[in-house]
């Protein structure tokens, strides 16, 4: 995919190159044969551009011109119109390094062959929105909730309403410079952001008053209010970037506005991950394993004194017992429960012994119980719990569940596939309020994570933001 973008890039620099040396300069007016020979062309730097020659074209008149070197200057046409009119154009031409001739009349920018960049930058946008909607799905199909599939629903938002937007106003205006495109890009960013700042509103506030139910319920620790902060942080941050936007030092000061152009499309990148997150942790819940699991680890929690468990654990070795049996029904298999999580300071059995006693209570046979009991968090729960499934069975291709609390299924499958192995989730209902701090959670390690690929991505972006401008030689 990524070469396949670089080729494109590579095409249109190539092609703006080869023909950006000749310019067409299009009068508008109506002409008659006659007037070529009258018509006057003359130029306020000379070496720039030369004239090549006078045309009529579609009745107008039409002066080829090419480039010579770098530099500046004012191109003046002087004719007579079909009715005998005297007049007088006056054209401002730029050409780069590259030796593109560079049409700023009125403030537009137009040179040859500009459609084909719209058009390869469209192409561009759509082969990414393709490749990240074709891995998005394969990823829900499969079953294989990961950071890289966050990645791919975050990427799709995003470009997907850039190039909505951006299509839009293509079929339904006349492209008549490229000083169009860029406006159009230059608003697509604000317009993502106003359209996202509704739910991303919905979604601050959601976070915000489960924290305060949260550490209401749970007592108050730095974790518990996350959702607080980011709602603060999302808050201050939007108004300032939007603020900024319409701030006349930025309307009127190109680099200033380049900057608030930049801020606000990372700003929407940003919200598009936030929301993938959330839009795929809540499908990490709903997804069901296959029916052919031959071992299903149960991740521990706190227990209580006596050493049973927190109606948190039992809800997890429920949900764990419930597959297991729908499995044997349908499949006549058995799979092997795992009850996983080490001996906390304040607990008198390990919590998977704990987890194991209250297995055997509803029927498990202890043969087909494996304990883990030295694990004191969820990496290690998966760590551990993989050695003493390799260790109980010698067989290669094993199939594992694992159940926990829905808001902790997806960060059973990232920790799984971190040991080397890809189990599916088994997800256990609990209280409303863990679920949106939980997500802030997957979001932050999701960014933490993936740092490169998301640096890659944005680099991405802003290559094709200097690829516009080097092209428009700005």
């Amino acid at each position: 995919m990524n070469v396949s973008i670089l080729m494109l890039v590579m095409f249109s620099v190539i092609y703006t190159v080869s023909v950006g040396k000749n310019y067409t300069l299009h009068t508008g007016t109506a002409v008659s044969e006659s007037s070529i020979p009258e018509a006057n062309v003359t130029f306020e730097n000379d070496g720039i551009v030369k004239l090549d020659r006078l045309r009529i074209e579609n009745g107008e008149l039409a002066a080829d011109i090419s480039s010579l070197e770098k530099g500046k200057t004012k191109v003046t046409m002087s004719f007579e119109d079909q009715n005998g009119n005297k007049v007088k154009q006056v054209y401002d031409l730029k050409v780069n390094n590259m030796g593109t001739v560079f049409d700023r009349t009125g403030g537009k920018i137009v040179f040859s062959g500009f459609r084909v960049i719209v058009h390869a930058v469209i192409g561009e946008l759509f082969l990414y929105l393709v490749f990240m909607l074709w891995m998005y799905f394969d990823y829900r199909k499969k079953g294989d909730f990961s950071y890289q599939m966050v990645a791919c629903g975050g990427i799709s938002i995003y470009i997907a309403i850039l190039l909505s937007y951006v299509i839009y106003y293509v079929l339904n205006n006349e492209m008549d410079s490229f000083s169009f495109f860029l406006s159009l890009v230059s608003r697509a960013g604000m317009v993502m952001l106003v359209l996202l700042t509704p739910l991303m509103f919905l979604l601050s506030i959601l976070l915000a008053v489960s924290n305060i139910w949260l550490m209401r319920n749970e007592g108050y620790r730095p974790m518990n209010a996350l959702g607080i902060v980011f709602a603060v942080i999302w808050f201050i941050g939007t108004m300032l970037t939007v603020g900024m936007y319409f701030m006349p030092v930025v309307v009127t000061n190109r680099p200033i506005r380049i900057i608030n152009l930049h801020l606000i499309y990372l700003a929407v990148y940003m919200e598009c991950m936030f929301i993938s997150t959330v839009a795929c942790s809540f499908l990490a819940t709903k997804f069901r394993p296959p029916f052919d699991r031959d071992f299903i680890i149960i991740l521990g929690c706190a227990i209580r004194k006596d050493g049973t468990p927190t109606p948190l654990l039992k809800g997890r070795a429920d949900s764990a017992l419930a597959f297991e049996k729908e499995q044997y029904e349908k499949t006549g298999k058995h799979a092997v429960f795992v009850p996983s999580g080490g001996q906390g300071s304040d607990e008198v059995i390990s919590e998977g012994e704990s987890m194991e006693n209250y297995l055997i209570g509803e029927g498990i046979p202890k043969e087909r119980i494996a304990r883990e009991d030295k694990s004191v968090n969820t990496y290690q729960n998966m760590k551990f719990s993989k050695k003493v499934i390799d260790g109980f069975s010698d067989v290669q291709d094993k199939k594992v569940a694992f159940a926990t609390t829905n808001y902790h299924v997806f960060r059973g499958y990232i920790l799984s596939k971190k040991n080397g192995f890809d189990a599916k989730g088994i997800s256990a209902k609990t209280k409303e309020y863990f679920f949106p701090n939980a997500f802030l959670r997957e979001f932050i390690g999701l960014m933490v994570d993936q740092k490169w690929k998301h640096i890659i991505f944005i680099v991405l972006v802003l290559l094709g933001f200097l690829q516009i401008g080097l092209i428009a030689g700005t």
